[in-house]
């Protein structure tokens, strides 16, 4: 092999060393940041054992009293865990309001199924074997949903059209769509022309399991803020969601991808009768804002649509206090 010469070897240290340098400042501004301490204490709440019907184990976790009057159910998105609705269980959960979150089928602490079935019907199932866990006879719950989480939602309520009134009192989608997710993605932007192609590419690479890396990169960290959130996030929040994403399993993360790029549920929205609130993002460029107006269209019972300016996709993060009172709202709570 050719030895590398005094000029590669420079400027290849020059490249080493800005690496560091950046991780460095990186890593600076994250522990520096006001909601790093936030974002970043631990949740302490009561594990539920749930099983889906399908035998894959889930961790469900509560949090506030058990006998509070009012519950609600939380239902993250793709490649997140149920800790990405941090702010929402710290400024909800108590006396009067009892939180039930969890993780997805392979993702955060839930098992993976021994057949590898991430379909959006396996999701809905996981959601309903969550419920008849966490509700008793007659008790309702308001249910959130983000991204996939939002999905979720509407595809169990077209499984169970006559048990939404009795088990569902309100229902929040956010950063969320029902069908037509590739077309509608503001990643890529191509002429009509290339519309097909580029719809392919981003098909293939919802579904790709290339290998990301173990821990924080600059590279990493830049391209979650590209991708799920904005330039108005602060570091820590940058950090808080690139940790998460980064621990989901490669396959898990094609699987559900592959289920995505495919998805069409959006005639079961007829399904969700109850009252329902639909935010967006200016700035999301996984579920396009777009999404929000088909969505208030088609639901039979919309109280409020919005769409939050300057945000990307993971606003339950990045705008908690935008996603909190919405869900407030639906509990009856006046604040």
């Amino acid at each position: 092999m050719r030895r590398p010469t005094r000029y590669e070897l420079a400027l290849t240290a020059t490249g080493v060393a800005g690496w560091v340098a950046r991780l460095v400042a990186d890593r600076r501004a994250i522990h520096a940041d006001p909601g790093y301490a936030d974002l970043n204490a631990p949740l302490h709440g009561k594990t539920l054992a749930v099983a889906s019907s399908d035998g894959t184990p889930l961790r469900v976790v509560q949090f506030g009293a058990r006998d509070a009057p009012k519950t609600v159910v939380l239902v993250h998105g793709w490649t997140c865990a149920l800790r990405i609705w941090t702010r929402q269980i710290r400024a909800l959960a108590g006396d009067d309001v009892r939180i039930v979150a969890y993780d997805l089928r392979g993702h955060g602490q839930s098992g993976r199924p021994e057949q590898p079935d991430y379909s959006i019907d396996a999701h809905a199932c996981d959601l309903d074997a969550v419920l008849c866990a966490a509700l008793r006879d007659g008790q309702r719950a308001v249910v959130a949903g983000h991204s996939l989480g939002g999905m979720t939602i509407v595809a169990w309520a077209g499984q169970h059209p006559e048990e939404v009134a009795d088990r569902l009192e309100g229902a929040l989608l956010v950063n969320t769509g029902m069908d037509a997710l590739v077309a509608q993605s503001p990643m890529l932007p191509a002429p009509r022309q290339l519309a097909k192609a580029r719809d392919l590419m981003l098909s293939l690479a919802l579904g790709a399991a290339m290998p990301l890396p173990k821990s924080s990169t600059p590279l990493s960290y830049r391209t979650i803020r590209w991708i799920a959130l904005s330039r108005s996030a602060s570091p820590a929040e940058i950090a808080f969601c690139e940790r998460i994403v980064l621990a989901c399993h490669r396959d898990v993360r094609a699987l559900c991808g592959i289920t995505l790029s495919g998805l069409d549920v959006y005639e079961s929205l007829a399904s969700l009768t109850v009252p329902t609130i639909v935010l967006g993002s200016e700035d999301d460029m996984l579920t396009a804002p777009s999404h929000v107006q088909r969505l208030a269209d088609a639901l039979p019972n919309v109280v409020e649509e919005f769409v939050i300016p300057d945000c990307g996709h993971m606003s339950l993060v990045s705008r908690p206090e935008v996603v909190t009172d919405r869900l407030r709202r639906l509990l009856g709570d006046p604040r």
